[in-house]
């Protein structure tokens, strides 16, 4: 779906394509949510024996793994279904690489997007109401769960491309599920790291950098980096992922002059996020609609505003580091004598 060189085509199919879009996004909610792909890791089943499986409609069932089949996240051989590879690594319970919280997570969003258009017209955001439902602990975890599975796919990318030589103190500002701290400090195993988060979130934070097994190297401090002060002279590298997509430009402005400040002479700063391009990609497109649908203030930034916040905080040999089609590492340095 989406192909880039479908846009060429006259015939109008890439359009249909579009329209379509919804409609594979819920197949795969739907399937992750009854827990098909869990029924198939179990071996290769008919389709009368996965809805025996699941409590669910016989046809029904067999016309959803047709689709799943389309997809190519299911595999059939003669009457019987079993998970194509991806599926299998991503989409079963309890596997390492699993995604089933992110899937969860973008489900969740569906109903605010389906209002889009409310959004555009008047500026505002739409998609408290649908993701409210569930008391606050749920969501919380759920959401913290959904950045995990988001991270993971990328941290090890991430970790690559920073120079650590030297890093001893790292501070990662809201780093809620840690993913990006462990995979940092798996890189530089004489670091150690600050993730800085709000109270509630810090109890999952504890339960997942403690099964990574670092937890002795690791220090969670409570509180909100939009206004503590985050010390002065402390820290070799501040990472602030996927965090200013969240705030306005004066927010952003200030915490990086205050990231600055908790510098020591020499340390960087890494801003990780979607970035508007001057040709934007689909993906920071997309993500940037997403936050008029569900923020308040949230936006996402191109990479001459974002330089600007560091340049004029004193940051120097700002450079910007594409990861993904959408995103990418805005870095700068704090020389000796600033």
């Amino acid at each position: 779906m989406f192909k880039r060189d479908a846009r060429s085509s006259l015939n109008g199919w890439y359009i249909m394509d579009i329209c379509r879009g919804h409609w594979a996004a819920q197949v795969l909610f739907t399937a992750v949510d009854l827990g098909l792909f869990d029924v198939l890791a179990r071996g290769a089943q008919t389709p009368a024996r996965v809805a025996a499986a699941l409590g669910t409609h016989p046809e029904a069932t067999a016309r959803l793994l047709v689709a799943l089949e389309g997809l190519g996240l299911v595999e059939r051989e003669g009457e019987f279904y079993r998970n194509a590879p991806l599926a299998d690594r991503h989409l079963v319970r309890g596997r390492d690489a699993y995604l089933g919280h992110a899937v969860h997570h973008f489900a969740n969003l569906a109903e605010g997007w389906s209002r889009l258009g409310e959004a555009v017209r008047t500026g505002r955001p739409v998609g408290f109401e649908a993701v409210e439902r569930a008391n606050y602990e749920e969501r919380l975890r759920d959401y913290i769960l959904a950045m995990r599975d988001q991270a993971r796919l990328k941290a090890e990318q991430l970790a690559a491309a920073l120079d650590l030589s030297g890093c001893e103190r790292i501070l990662d500002l809201g780093g809620g599920p840690g993913v990006y701290t462990v995979a940092l400090l798996k890189k530089e195993p004489g670091a150690r790291a600050t993730i800085l988060d709000l109270a509630p979130t810090l109890k999952i934070t504890r339960e997942l950098v403690e099964a990574a097994g670092i937890m002795g190297r690791v220090e969670l401090c409570a509180g909100d980096f939009t206004r503590d002060e985050l010390g002065e002279g402390v820290y070799d590298l501040v990472l602030a992922s996927n965090v200013v997509h969240i705030y306005d430009a004066v927010t952003n402005r200030r915490l990086m002059c205050r990231v600055f400040r908790a510098l020591r002479p020499g340390g960087q700063v890494v801003i990780h996020d979607y970035v508007l391009a001057e040709e934007p990609s689909l993906e920071a497109a997309l993500f940037d609609l997403n936050m008029l649908v569900g923020t308040l203030t949230g936006r996402v930034y191109g990479v001459q505003e974002m330089g600007s916040w560091l340049e004029d905080a004193g940051f120097e040999d700002v450079i910007y580091h594409p990861l993904t089609a959408g995103s990418g590492l805005l870095k700068g340095r704090k020389w000796t004598g600033k």
